[in-house]
C-alpha cells in the first residue's frame, strides 16, 4: 500500500481549488435539474484535497470552499440545498482519515457508508423538526403523485392501444405498492454508490496525478468472505412466509447485491487489464456491462462466485513464502 501524497498547491491553484469546491457545493442548489449530480462529487473532492495536499492544507481548502458556497447560497436563496451539500463533506474526511490509517478498502467503505447514512438521517431529522413535516413522507407522496399523473397521461393518449394501456396501468400500480416498501434499500444503494465512487475514482485520480494512491488498484479490491452470510440471511428472510420478514429480506438483498456488483466490476477490470484489452473496446465493454441488465447480473454472479472460486487468484496460500514488496 502506498503512502499518502502531501504536496502543497501553488497560490494560483489554491484559489482555483477553493472556487471549484464552492461551485460543486453551490450549483446543485441554483439549478438542481442540471447540476444535481454534482452532489455526489463532494465526498470525492473532499477526499482528494485531503489526501493530495495533506490534512492541514486540504482542510483549509475544504473549509474555505464551503464558506464561499454558504455565502453564495444565502445570496441565491439556496440554503436548504446547501445543507445537503454540507452533509456530504464529512464522508470525504472519514475516507481520507481511513486512507491515512491504511484501513482496507472494505473497512474504509464501511466507515464512509455509516458516516454518510448518519449525516442524511440527521439532516432528515433536522428538516422534520424545522419544517414540521417529514421529508421522507413528502418524497414518497411525490413519487405516488408522479405515478398517478403518468397513468392519467397514458389514459388520455391516443397513441397507446388498450392492450398496452392495461399493461402500463398494471405496472404503474405495482410500482405504487412496491416502491415505498423498497425505498430504504434504494436510498441505501445511493449511499453505497456515492461512497464507492468517491473511493474508486479518488484512488485512481491520486495515482494518475502523483503516481501514488492510498489503496491498491481497484481491480484487486476484495470483500471480506464473511459478508456472504448477509446474502444468505437476506435470502432466508425473503423466503419466510411472513410479509414483514420478506420485505426486510428484500431490503437487505438489494444493497448487498450492489456491493457484490462492485466486486464483480473489480473482477471484470482485473481481466480486461490482464488481457490487455484496447482502451476503446475496454470503455465500450464497461458501458455495456454496467448499464445493461444482463451485465449487472453477470457482475453480481462474478462477485458472489469470487467468494469461493477466487477468480483472480489473489488470496494468499496457507503458508506463503516471504517475498520482497
Amino acid at each position: 500500500m502506498t503512502n499518502q501524497v502531501n504536496e502543497g498547491p501553488e497560490l494560483g491553484k489554491i484559489f482555483q481549488n477553493i472556487l471549484l469546491f464552492a461551485l460543486v457545493a453551490l450549483l446543485p442548489g441554483i439549478e438542481r435539474s442540471i447540476f444535481g449530480w454534482l452532489h455526489g462529487a463532494l465526498p470525492l473532492l473532499t477526499f482528494f484535497y485531503l489526501c493530495r495536499y495533506g490534512l492541514h492544507v486540504g482542510n483549509r481548502l475544504v473549509l474555505s470552499g464551503s464558506a464561499l458556497a454558504l455565502t453564495g447560497s444565502l445570496f441565491f436563496q439556496a440554503f436548504a440545498s446547501m445543507l445537503i451539500s454540507l452533509s456530504l463533506i464529512p464522508t470525504g474526511y472519514v475516507l481520507a482519515r481511513a486512507a491515512i490509517r491504511r484501513d482496507t478498502p472494505a473497512y474504509a467503505g464501511l466507515k464512509g457508508v455509516v458516516t454518510l447514512g448518519s449525516c442524511w438521517l440527521g439532516l432528515i431529522g433536522l428538516f422534520t423538526l424545522t419544517l414540521a413535516t417529514a421529508p421522507y413522507a413528502v418524497f414518497l407522496s411525490s413519487i405516488d403523485q408522479g405515478i398517478t399523473e403518468a397513468i392519467e397521461y397514458y389514459r388520455q393518449s391516443d397513441s397507446v392501444s388498450s392492450e398496452a394501456l392495461i399493461v402500463l396501468e398494471t405496472t404503474f400500480y405495482q410500482m405504487k405498492i412496491i416502491l415505498p416498501l423498497i425505498m430504504p434499500a434504494i436510498l441505501t444503494g445511493l449511499v453505497l454508490i456515492t461512497v464507492w465512487f468517491s473511493m474508486a475514482v479518488g484512488n485512481k485520480i491520486l495515482y494518475q496525478v502523483s503516481g501514488q494512491s492510498p489503496w491498491p488498484r481497484y481491480r484487486t479490491w476484495q470483500l471480506p468472505g464473511r459478508l456472504i452470510w448477509v446474502v444468505i440471511a437476506g435470502a432466508v428472510f425473503t423466503l419466510l412466509p411472513l410479509n414483514s420478514m420478506r420485505i426486510f429480506g428484500i431490503n437487505l438483498l438489494i444493497p448487498i447485491s450492489i456491493i457484490y456488483c462492485f466486486q464483480g466490476l473489480a473482477i471484470f477490470s482485473f481481466f480486461v487489464h490482464k488481457w490487455n484489452v484496447p482502451i476503446l473496446l475496454r470503455s465500450f465493454l464497461y458501458v455495456m456491462i454496467v448499464f445493461q441488465s444482463l451485465g449487472t447480473i453477470l457482475l453480481l454472479g462474478a462477485g458472489l462466485a469470487d467468494v469461493w472460486l477466487d477468480l483472480r487468484k489473489l488470496k494468499e496460500p496457507a503458508n506463503p513464502k516471504t517475498t520482497d514488496n
